[in-house]
């Protein structure tokens, strides 16, 4: 288990079975984030107290509420935490169970976002993305391929140089082969859109020849098309608008 995994476990035991949410909050990051996306009252409350204001009011209209939850990896200082709700509406009576997503984001060892997702499925999407992304930015494109559909099918721009569509994973480890084993490639995700069993990417990657040591840098973009928990189809666009547009339009 990773510091963040184990820094936000101890968050939960805090608030969800001693009772002690400020304890479990106050030591956030200043500048956190906790991000509701569509609430009514705006999407971001920032800071502890905001956050810890917000989280009571989230709360306050349930009775006998139980949660339960799993925590997830989901790329370099992130964790999911999918949590599974359950109670009586205090005034209603009636029972309700809900599960969320809640992607956090750690930076120098503290929670500095947190972004709730109703749909627990895209939420784990998202953070698929994230690890597989990781793990070839590292150079570890083995651990990319428990990601993917034994038959997937990963395309190039055909505006790439030599641009070819790979099928399967030995397809894709072709590909890394040919594309990658003699280029050193630094990733980050610029901007990641979950939606469905979508997700789109926007990325800069800092790519150096291992023997020639020219440097380049490309801003692509990239979709991703969820089967399930698998990645079935990835789409490379050298274009971030072409990129934008394809996952608007589909």
């Amino acid at each position: 288990m990773s510091e963040a995994m184990r820094t936000l476990q101890r968050g939960y035991e805090l608030m969800w079975r001693e009772d002690r949410l400020e304890d479990a909050l106050i030591g956030l990051d200043p500048e956190f984030e906790w991000v509701v996306p569509g609430h009514p009252e705006g999407d971001v409350r920032q800071g502890a107290e905001a956050t810890i204001a917000f989280f009571r009011d989230w709360i306050e209209p349930w009775d006998d509420l139980q949660v339960d939850w799993d925590l997830l990896p989901a790329g370099p200082d992130r964790v999911l935490a999918v949590l599974t709700m359950s109670g009586r509406g205090r005034e209603s009576g009636a029972p309700v169970d809900m599960r969320v997503g809640q992607l956090w984001t750690f930076h120098e060892g503290r929670a500095a976002r947190m972004v709730m997702y109703d749909d627990v499925d895209e939420a784990l999407r998202e953070a698929v993305v994230r690890r597989a992304t990781a793990a070839y930015g590292s150079g570890d494109f083995e651990a990319v391929i428990p990601f993917l559909a034994e038959d997937v099918v990963w395309e190039e721009d055909p505006e790439w140089p030599d641009g070819q569509t790979w099928h399967g994973h030995e397809g894709v480890r072709a590909a890394f082969r040919e594309r990658l084993e003699s280029t050193a490639i630094t990733v980050e995700i610029d901007e990641l859109v979950a939606r469905g069993e979508r997700v789109l990417t926007l990325m800069s990657w800092t790519a150096q020849g291992q023997g020639s040591g020219a440097v380049g840098v490309l801003r692509p973009g990239v979709i991703y098309e969820f089967e399930g928990e698998l990645v079935k189809r990835t789409r490379f666009f050298l274009d971030r608008q072409r990129a934008r547009e394809a996952f608007e339009g589909d």
